[in-house]
């Protein structure tokens, strides 16, 4: 599988909490090109207003490279771990993350989210379905029919997660996972400093007028950029 991956400190940020993972890579800044045949890909997005977003976002990043399988118990595991770290310094307490991936193994997907971080797959070269389902506020009104869609553009706290890693209490914790056939689809994985300001048409036009190449993601920052976008942006295309 080629992989492309981007990620860079927002605008005015002093330091990037996004890590993208690839294999038993974690990339923090820059871009990075190569090949895994199994391994995992995702990214975790460091949780803002919360403390150590970035030391909470590398935790869970290298703890998840190293696994070979995924289970609701092995990131339970790194779960616990992260929120004991936090009770150790009071700058680290309530440190939060996001997470969204898959695990390649053996020709399987193992598709896991907790938070807002989203996984996509390129139909027919064409067209993006979401994996993943976001945990916010937003995406819970919308889904239990307490908000409408025009009500949403103008809501007011689109960036509120309601799960995560960490974030000072075991309650927060809600991964959800699944096996999925990517039927060697395309895998683009990205930030909320992406989607939250992108459409989906927006980030299809991007990949339908540059194709699986860097200019794409090059594209889709500087488009995110365009609308508004000064958090901190990961987007990852694996070429299965």
């Amino acid at each position: 599988m080629k992989i492309i991956a981007i990620t860079q400190k927002g605008i005015n940020k002093t330091e990037n909490e996004d890590r993208i993972v690839v294999g038993k890579t974690v990339l923090a800044g820059g871009t990075l090109f190569t090949e895994i045949e199994n391994g995992v890909l995702a990214v975790t997005d460091g949780v803002g207003g919360q403390n150590a977003g970035s030391l909470a976002s590398h935790f869970v990043a290298n703890k998840i490279c190293l696994l070979s399988d995924v289970t609701v118990d092995m990131l339970q595991n790194i779960n616990e771990e992260l929120m004991s770290l936090s009770a150790e310094n009071a700058e680290q307490n309530g440190m939060a993350t996001t997470l969204s991936g898959i695990l390649f193994s053996d020709g399987q997907a193992r598709l896991f989210s907790v938070g807002n971080t989203r996984v996509y797959l390129l139909q027919s070269g064409k067209y993006l379905k979401q994996l993943t389902s976001d945990d916010t506020t937003l995406n819970y009104l919308l889904t239990t029919g307490q908000l409408s869609a025009e009500e949403a553009d103008k809501f007011d706290r689109k960036n509120e997660i309601t799960a995560c890693f960490g974030g000072g209490t075991a309650a927060l914790f809600n991964v959800k996972l699944s096996n999925i056939e990517t039927n060697g689809a395309t895998i683009m994985i990205t930030s909320d400093g992406v989607h939250d300001y992108l459409t989906v048409d927006e980030m299809e036009d991007i990949i339908s007028e540059y194709g699986l190449s860097q200019k794409t993601c090059e594209r889709m920052i500087t488009a995110a950029r365009g609308k508004g976008s000064c958090d901190d942006i990961s987007i990852v295309l694996g070429d299965i």
